[in-house]
């Protein structure tokens, strides 16, 4: 009897698992997907400074699989048609709607060296990815928009570099302790870099640290190795005072991998009969503000004209031919039509520059 029922419940068990087996129906994946539809774009508001905190909305049609899943969507923006080289992620949502800030779109701009107040094209589109598959993401069709980007500081995370050249004061504000900082372009709050002038007065050589804060609760030291021009080390937590030769260097600095590296850089000043001494005598030091990536300087200018000249040397000058903001090699004197307390930026990777009169 008891082999009779063991062998009626094996056979309703072999049932059960058939009829389920049967009612399990397997998602799959449409060979021809509909992509996702992204909506044009309507600004509510001015692309300007005053509406940096206002939110720009987005919004597209679903993608279809064939099945119900659970979809990522990423709204891309870039400078090219074809989305090759930058692209900037501006929202991330499982919504068929998103915002970003004017400032988050507008900091997107500036990051591909675009120039302040002159009109960008820029492509926008909507990838769509499954939450967990191998598949690759679908695109919608790309649309574009006019935009005029606005001049704004982007605050990027930033260490300091305090020394004998600056009056060991890591943090100041004032005078060349300015200048005396490194920031993280890329965000990661672990690569650092930037220019600085290392001259300490009249020594032929200048000692400074990195400190991760304003103060000298933590800081780095090491040994720097020179190589021609360049200077390379490992930093060190409280050690000796790292030293190299006076002059101008790029830095790059890694506080993950505890590294550190100095090239030698253009030293780039201003000269002319607007510039004390006003005889084209002598070239005033700009200094390099690393969150602008340009060179500045805030003085007092006699109506006249100066040009921009790297190393006190006239084999690297700057002009601009046609009075456009555009610099030239070997240029046009840039005119100064009266005396005043200016602030004049100079960008040697664009090539242009603004005069300001404070």
């Amino acid at each position: 009897m008891k082999k009779i029922k063991l062998t009626l419940f094996i056979a309703l068990l072999g049932v059960l698992l058939a009829s389920c087996k049967r009612d399990i129906t397997e998602p799959v994946i449409s060979s021809n997907p509909a992509k996702p539809a992204i909506s044009d774009l309507t600004l509510n508001v001015a692309f300007t400074m005053a509406n940096a905190d206002s939110l720009v909305k987005f919004s597209w049609a679903a993608v279809d699989y064939g099945f119900a899943s659970s979809i990522t969507y990423t709204l891309q923006i870039s400078p090219n048609s074809d989305f090759s080289g930058s692209v900037a992620d501006l929202i991330k949502t499982q919504k068929l709607t998103g915002t970003a800030k004017v400032s988050d779109i507008n900091s997107a701009i500036l990051s591909w060296n675009k120039d302040v107040g002159k009109a960008v094209t820029v492509y926008y589109r909507v990838s769509a990815s499954l939450s967990v598959s191998s598949l690759s993401a679908i695109n919608s069709d790309t649309k574009s928009k006019s935009f005029t980007p606005f001049e704004t500081l982007i605050d990027y995370p930033m260490i300091y570099v305090p020394g004998g050249y600056q009056g060991w004061s890591p943090g100041a504000s004032t005078g060349d302790a300015l200048y005396s900082r490194l920031y993280s372009y890329d965000m990661s709050k672990v690569r650092y870099g930037g220019i600085i002038r290392l001259v300490d007065g009249t020594n032929a050589s200048t000692e400074f640290k990195l400190t991760p804060a304003a103060n000298w609760d933590n800081d780095w030291g090491g040994t720097l190795t020179k190589t021609g021009t360049t200077y390379a080390g490992t930093l060190v937590s409280k050690g000796s005072n790292l030293k190299v030769d006076k002059g101008v260097y790029e830095f790059t600095v890694d506080i993950g991998a505890l590294t550190i590296s100095l090239k030698k850089s253009d030293d780039w000043g201003i000269i002319g009969s607007a510039v004390a001494p006003y005889d084209w005598s002598k070239d005033i030091n700009m200094n390099y503000n690393g969150q602008r990536k340009m060179w500045e300087i805030t003085a007092d200018f006699k109506a006249g004209e100066f040009k921009f000249r790297a190393n006190d040397d006239w084999g690297l000058n700057y002009g601009d031919k046609g009075a456009d903001g555009t610099l030239e090699a070997g240029g046009d004197n840039i005119k100064l039509a009266a005396d005043g307390n200016y602030t004049i930026r100079f960008d040697p990777v664009k090539l242009t520059y603004t005069i300001k009169k404070n």
